[in-house]
């Protein structure tokens, strides 16, 4: 009797796109070229409800935050990254502390600080200068924490991208070009972050330049997962190994796309 075959499933790059056929962002449009050039299967798709039912865990969804977060959600998978991690907070050049959002709204002497949300998405990080500011912040039943930082003025940024512990490329963000950051610096910061127990295994640290006490000083912005980050023109390939090693981390499963064994 002839034993039956049975073929296993290889995983699947599912990637948004717009009713012309074109990939909905510049960022998905770059990770599908990075997973095609490894060997991948791309299925295209318009609204994640086509999907939902057929995305598995082996698979990768390139979609925008909310999206995301659904399929990730279907299995059990709540992501979790801090912006400001105690182990990096020694090079940001700034102080960062905790406050409700009613206690900034209701004492003006707060005012003049960066807020943004602890819970991911609650409203978009700002610098809150008057009551117009916190339009937008929640509201007296909605009394969200919030980290605050000191205001600082960025002479340049930068976005690291990190694989598996790896500074893998850095990338200007915005700013002016003749400014450049102290990559002794940059160094110590990633030796930092590979400290950080619960560091997302793809993902970025931001980096700037400011001018403190008359100085040029490199300092350390903020940490961002990976699950769904913007390219900034990292290299296709690159980019599609840092989506794929942050899923493969928060899926608890094989990375199929680290070749780090084949150096």
């Amino acid at each position: 009797m002839k034993k039956k075959k049975y073929e296993e499933r290889k995983m699947k790059v599912y990637a948004k796109i717009r009713q012309n056929g074109e990939y909905h962002s510049q960022n998905i449009s770059q990770a599908v070229y990075g997973f095609r050039e490894m060997g991948a299967e791309i299925v295209r798709y318009q609204k994640i409800s086509d999907i939902y039912e057929s995305v598995t865990k082996e698979d990768i969804v390139l979609d925008y935050i909310t999206q995301v977060e659904m399929i990730l959600k279907k299995f059990g998978v709540v992501p979790a990254c801090e912006d400001y991690p105690v182990e990096l907070r020694k090079f940001m050049g700034r102080n960062v502390w905790k406050d409700t959002i009613n206690s900034i709204n209701t004492h003006p002497e707060k005012w003049g600080v960066f807020v943004k949300p602890v819970k991911s998405k609650a409203f978009t990080g700002h610098v809150i200068r008057s009551s117009k500011d916190l339009i937008g912040c929640g509201s007296c039943y909605e009394n969200y924490e919030v980290l605050c930082c000191d205001v600082i003025a960025p002479k340049m940024e930068w976005r690291g991208f990190i694989i598996y512990d790896e500074l893998v490329d850095i990338r200007p963000y915005r700013g002016d070009y003749h400014y450049h950051f102290d990559a002794e610096v940059v160094d110590q910061i990633v030796e930092a972050f590979r400290t950080i127990r619960e560091r997302p295994m793809g993902g970025s640290l931001d980096f700037a330049v400011i001018e403190k006490n008359g100085k040029l000083q490199t300092v350390f912005l903020e940490m961002n997962d990976g699950y769904s980050l913007g390219s900034y023109g990292l290299v296709p390939i690159q980019y599609a190994k840092l989506v794929s090693a942050r899923w493969s981390q928060l899926l608890n499963r094989t990375d199929e796309f680290d070749f780090r064994k084949m150096r």
